[in-house]
């Protein structure tokens, strides 16, 4: 199984990373002397838009900054956030308003870290929302508690709270939509096998032939339960059957729906999931009024694939998601 990552050395990996992203999408602005970007042609008026974390889950986040999605990111080294000071020093450089919202995945190191910006940053004057995003719905293995890490539901987070935001919305305003959202988004994943640190040989965790692992994080944590893999049907049975059991819909409810590749998941094998998985929504009788597919928040070197589903309890959130916006990885 290949265990290398076209790197040169590990020192020097983020900054490799952020020249090439400089280079490709000149949209993104460097946000100087940070390991950040944001919109070029930032608009000064709005609450920016702010989210992050560790690095290895591209395009997520700087895949969606843009009008009408994030207006900046700050990230960290492999699956490490950035210190509470680096996020105090990107967001100062942001905006002289002295206010800015959070997105946050729920891991426990980037909450620390974005709650330390906050509370540094409101003892300085500065008003600060901030959103923890919980959207995973596997458990622990031996405990069957819920994990609810944040994963890539939160890029439905990134959409709805930056169509808000392009429409003046307060931090008040931003803080009550994402409060309304956190009930709404549910992800569950599975894999082929675990995660890979470029400067090493190993994964995070390994697999026997033909066998996956249900409700693996995207860090290459280890999941709750492994089987034999079968068809792609079953697979998408198999998630279904949990987020209907978390969200314990009806029928005709309104759903958008994520498919994301986690890194090693070819956009065939993807399209044939989708099928899989709105055919089986169509017999639940739900309303797919949404379809995304693609490689949104990955785990360096996994093989795996990922379902969101988004219940629009509020018709404003359809409209929301279909405002066309333009970021480099997202576009409607």
């Amino acid at each position: 199984m290949k265990n290398m990552n076209i790197v040169n050395e590990s020192s020097t990996l983020l900054e490799d990373m952020i020249e090439g992203i400089e280079w490709a999408y000149p949209s993104l602005k460097r946000v100087a002397n940070t390991h950040g970007f944001c919109e070029r042609g930032l608009n000064i008026d709005q609450v920016p838009l702010i989210s992050g974390g560790g690095s290895g889950h591209e395009p997520s986040d700087w895949g969606f900054i843009g009008p009408g999605m994030l207006s900046g990111i700050i990230m960290g080294n492999i699956f490490t956030p950035p210190t509470a000071d680096e996020i105090i020093d990107f967001v100062s450089q942001l905006t002289s308003q002295k206010r800015a919202f959070f997105i946050v995945k729920n891991f426990e190191a980037d909450v620390t870290s974005f709650k330390e910006a906050k509370k540094k940053l409101e003892l300085n004057g500065w008003q600060i929302g901030m959103c923890i995003v919980a959207d995973d719905v596997s458990v622990e293995n031996i405990s069957l508690k819920k994990r609810q890490r944040g994963v890539a539901g939160t890029v439905f987070f990134h959409k709805i709270l930056g169509y808000y935001a392009q429409n003046g919305a307060s931090i008040e305003k931003l803080q009550e939509i994402s409060s309304a959202l956190l009930p709404e988004v549910k992800t569950i994943g599975v894999a082929f096998n675990g995660s890979h640190l470029p400067w090493t040989k190993k994964r995070t965790f390994s697999l026997k032939e033909g066998e996956i692992y249900y409700g693996t994080g995207i860090h290459g944590e280890p999941g709750y339960r492994k089987e034999t893999f079968k068809s792609s049907e079953l697979l998408a049975r198999e998630l279904i059957s949990k987020l209907k059991l978390n969200f314990r819909w009806t029928p005709k409810d309104k759903y958008a729906l994520l498919i994301n590749s986690l890194g090693g998941i070819t956009l065939m094998e993807n399209m044939i999931f989708n099928n899989d998985v709105r055919q089986l929504l169509k017999i639940n009788k739900l309303e797919v009024v949404y379809d995304k597919v693609g490689g949104f928040m990955t785990s360096n070197g996994m093989n795996g694939i990922s379902l969101s589903l988004f219940h629009i309890a509020n018709e404003e959130w359809e409209d929301a998601l279909k405002t066309a916006v333009k970021a480099p990885s997202w576009f409607n």
